[in-house]
């Protein structure tokens, strides 16, 4: 329908074009549709067999994908038989994800036979967080797990040529790896020095990692345009030089533009060898169309030149809009090349004289210049980078500023080019003097990166940011670069809309995995509480929401009086967050049973229910049942209390995963053991006194209604797999 939409809109806007000329709002419209078109045809293009239930199955297949990882290796497998039996006609998920042991020696290529546990690809662990199912999708992933063991490689067809390529690149990765692990002692900055030359991760530790987010120096470790523009741009210099000192070639030829397309060369191998990601793909875009500006003799660092490489990887994977690392990436060069853009131009117009080149006065003002680039390169990216990284992580990082002040210097003047050159010169075995200089370099970056971090330790979590503040906050910043003339007061009046949005905006009261497993809920002093000691990634997540530090969530397991158990279940008291200093707070009361017959007490007794059981058609309660939870994913519940002096009746809450807006009456009881909370009837004040009610304010689901692609049930189960064997 869209691209019928678009196809006809096009053609009225050419006729349209041919008479009077294309308006800009027009312009905007016919993007508008054409980018809708292309997602809804990627969309429909990746569509792929999913698992609807977890299985334990032996897979063979070919190896399309080895990633490093601090807990051992992940693989993509493009699954060919399933139990020995051919995967054809979508009987099982055309590719998997395999956590595997780390001394398995396998590449892409290489075809293996494994037993594996899978399960079907995990939706977000909170309403409106990362979805892991969106990748997974996009990736034609319908299944991921782990091996039992480590996988068995054995004859296959001969891999296809791009296979090929990426084997032989990730052997260059390897070996270089290996060569620099072994000039190097086994230390951090080793990792450090791995990490930034072939895009190798796995072996940085978890506190120094910790330690460049909270310093604000963590964007060193994603390959992007700084590692470019020193690697590429080194690579222009060298050359340039190279070939100034033949005066045959420098009289003759245009050594300028020879340079620029070996630089283009050496551009494409840093690409491939560092991984590729999206920022390094954007990256390269840009440096690219610099060389090429060169070559034709235009300026190729504008706006101009991120739209195109925006628009380049968007027609390639339009999914890539909501990745965050490309929405950080983009928000980041954007408002670079916007500010330096301004300050061009403001140059022009003040007309200043060129300093003189002699005494100190040529050396201070460069100095100056150079220090001032600096601040505002990570002032502006700061800002931009931080209200996403706010939004997706529920994380900044407020000394990043110092920590790039300082740290800076140090990796853009000794650590990258030290690590360019010892790239250079390792097939000639001299890479040991540059590397030990990298590597003393990185030492005193992660000392900055340490320092920074103890002004303030744990100040950077902040707390979620809804996606609403943080687009009203990143309009504002970007319409204030952008926008004409007096028109940036209105990205100037954007900032303090989205600063109210942020503040008036609060974390739900109730959290439900998607498994039903475990809940988060608020005590009487409105404190997040976890069910459970038992940690997990979902607990993490809820905690991050909430600005915790990783220490203080082992203290928030709730206490005897806002939990009890005993064999047939647990009940636990929800309180809301807001209410009146003088107002008693009045609980939320959520059971989970683990019998039928505490199940029909909960249902009498009970304001909500989470449970794998089948609640009874009578039953008053909020029923999250299991298939609520497959079908919505994990939820969170956002609570509200109120007083007043007349008497209301208790209203009838709906369950089966509507909006509930009606008032509960609340039962004004001490917390008491679980048989006592499952029997006694629901008490209130008496009518003289205020009585107070906490009601349900929203409720919000993982998954929306109706699904979206991505979240639609598997078609892949034990009993069909079965069936198509026989």
């Amino acid at each position: 329908m869209l691209g019928v939409l678009f196809v006809l809109s096009a053609c009225l806007a050419g006729a349209h074009a041919i008479r009077t000329g294309l308006p800009r709002i027009l312009t905007l419209l016919l993007a508008l549709l054409a980018g809708l078109s292309i997602a809804t045809l990627r969309t429909a293009a990746v569509d792929a067999p999913r698992l609807a239930e977890p299985m334990t199955v032996l897979l063979r297949g070919d190896v399309l994908k080895v990633q490093e990882t601090r807990s051992g290796k992940r693989v993509v497998i493009h699954v060919s038989e399933v139990d020995a039996r051919e995967n054809t006609n979508g009987r099982f998920a055309n590719r998997v994800r395999l956590r595997i042991p780390a001394d398995a020696r396998i590449a892409p290529g290489d075809w293996i036979k494994v037993r594996a546990r899978l399960f079907p690809p995990m939706g977000p662990v909170v309403p409106g967080g990362y979805d892991f199912s969106f990748r997974a999708y996009f990736d034609g992933i319908g299944a991921s797990g782990f091996s039992y063991g480590a996988p068995e490689i054995v004859q296959g067809p001969a891999a296809s040529q791009l296979l090929l390529l990426v084997r032989q690149v990730n052997k260059l990765r390897q070996h270089l790896a290996e060569r620099i692990s072994a000039l190097l002692p086994e230390d951090p900055e080793t990792a450090l020095a791995v990490a930034l030359l072939v895009g190798d991760r796995s072996g940085i530790d978890e506190k120094t990692e910790e330690s460049l987010r909270a310093a604000g120096l963590a964007h060193i470790l994603a390959i992007s345009g700084l590692h470019m523009a020193l690697f590429a741009g080194g690579a222009y210099a060298v050359c340039l030089g190279a070939l100034a000192l033949i005066p045959g070639l420098a009289l003759r030829w245009p050594i300028h533009k020879v340079s620029a397309m070996l630089a283009l060369v050496a551009a494409v191998f840093y690409l491939l060898l560092s991984g590729a990601s999206v920022a390094t793909q954007r990256s390269f875009i840009m440096i690219a169309l610099v060389f090429l500006g060169i070559m034709t003799g235009r300026r190729g660092l504008t706006l101009r030149s991120v739209a195109i490489a925006g628009l380049f990887l968007l027609l390639l994977a339009p999914e890539r809009l909501f990745y965050p690392g490309f929405q950080m990436s983009f928000a980041a060069v954007i408002a670079l090349v916007a500010v330096y853009d301004l300050w061009r131009s403001h140059q022009k117009r003040r007309r200043t004289q060129i300093p003189s080149t002699n005494g100190h006065s040529w050396f201070l003002s460069g100095a100056l210049k150079w220090a001032t680039g600096l601040f505002v390169t990570a002032l502006v990216a700061g800002i931009a980078t931080g209200i996403v990284g706010a939004y997706h992580f529920s994380r900044i990082a407020p000394f990043g500023l110092v920590g790039n002040m300082l740290g800076m210097p140090v990796f853009s003047l000794i650590v990258m080019p030290m690590g360019v050159v010892a790239l250079v010169l390792m097939p000639f075995g001299l890479a040991a003097i540059p590397l030990k200089v990298m590597s003393a370099g990185l030492v005193v970056l992660i000392q900055i990166a340490e320092f920074t971090e103890q002004i303030a330790p744990d100040f950077g979590r902040m707390g979620s940011l809804t996606g609403l503040s943080a687009a009203v906050l990143l309009a504002g910043f970007l319409g204030l670069l952008l926008a004409p003339g007096r028109f940036r007061m209105v990205g100037l009046g954007l900032a303090p809309i989205g600063l109210a949005f942020a503040i008036i905006s609060r974390p739900p009261d109730i959290y439900i995995s998607a498994t039903g497993s475990q809940l988060a809920a608020r005590d009487i002093e409105g404190a997040l509480a976890l069910s459970s000691a038992r940690s997990s990634f979902a607990a993490e997540t809820w905690f991050e929401a909430e600005g915790v530090s990783d220490e203080t969530i082992k203290s928030r397991k709730m206490k005897d009086g806002q939990r009890a158990c005993d064999p047939s279940g647990c009940v636990v008291q929800a309180f809301a967050a807001r209410g009146k200093v003088d107002e008693e707070r009045i609980p939320v009361t959520i059971a989970l049973p683990k019998t039928r017959n505490a199940l029909f007490y909960d249902c009498q007794k009970a304001d909500m229910i989470v449970t794998d059981m089948i609640a009874p058609e009578a039953c008053s309660a909020v029923v999250f049942d299991q298939d609520i939870r497959v079908a919505r994913g994990a939820i969170s519940i956002w609570l509200d209390q109120a007083c007043r002096t007349d008497n209301p009746t208790k209203d009838q809450m709906i369950g089966n995963g509507e909006r509930i807006e009606a008032a509960v009456q609340q039962k004004n009881v001490a917390p008491a053991p679980i048989t006592q909370l499952q029997t006694t009837p629901a008490r209130t004040r008496a009518a003289s006194a205020a009585v107070c009610q906490t009601k349900i304010q929203s409720i919000e689901y993982a998954k929306p209604t109706p699904p979206r692609p991505w979240h639609k049930q598997g078609i892949v189960t034990r009993s069909n797999l079965r069936a198509s064997a026989d």
